[in-house]
């Protein structure tokens, strides 16, 4: 692959996100049209060239918990011993003990006892990640090819449907 900068990356990533959010909405879309049944494959064609197979899988049944409480009370009384009772930290205190070793600037309490299990590093570095999803379509109108960085084996352009040499993409 070809070496791309920070920025160039930043920009692709940000363009081909926009570009997703559009093929998402268009797939929502066009799915209900599809008039197939569960089991059903149908050759999808343009003219007389076939593109592949649009198929339809039958659903299976599934159970799944929509009340953890209400099911956990229900077990502990049927299958009281099939309940497991765990124990942890209250959130707040977790929070209240990590602040006070932060503050101390090691893994102690504040009469100098070690806290086990605990560490000071670095938290995750913050980001802020931006999608121009309201006005992206007159985004990408603007974008031409001559401003996407080459990465080999990838068409930016033809993805991204934006212009070559000045020419919408079509």
């Amino acid at each position: 692959m070809s070496d791309l900068t920070p920025k160039d990356a930043r920009m692709v990533f940000a363009l081909l996100k926009m570009r997703q959010s559009q093929i998402s909405a268009a797939l929502k879309y066009v799915t209900p049209f599809i008039e197939q049944e569960p089991g059903d494959k149908n050759a999808a064609k343009l003219g007389a060239a076939r593109l592949g197979k649009v198929a339809m899988t039958e659903p299976e049944p599934k159970a799944i918990v929509t009340d953890r409480d209400k099911f956990v009370a229900f077990v502990q009384e049927t299958a009281p011993t099939e309940v497991e009772h765990i124990p942890t930290v209250r959130t707040a205190y977790e929070v209240k003990v990590l602040e006070e070793a932060l503050k101390n600037g090691a893994p102690v309490d504040k009469e100098g006892r070690e806290i086990p299990g605990v560490e000071i590093g670095l938290g995750a570095t913050p980001s802020q990640r931006f999608y121009a999803d309201d006005g992206a379509e007159r985004f990408l109108d603007v974008v031409e090819e001559k401003d996407l960085p080459q990465i080999d084996g990838i068409d930016l352009a033809g993805m991204l449907g934006v212009r070559r040499g000045g020419e919408p993409s079509e």
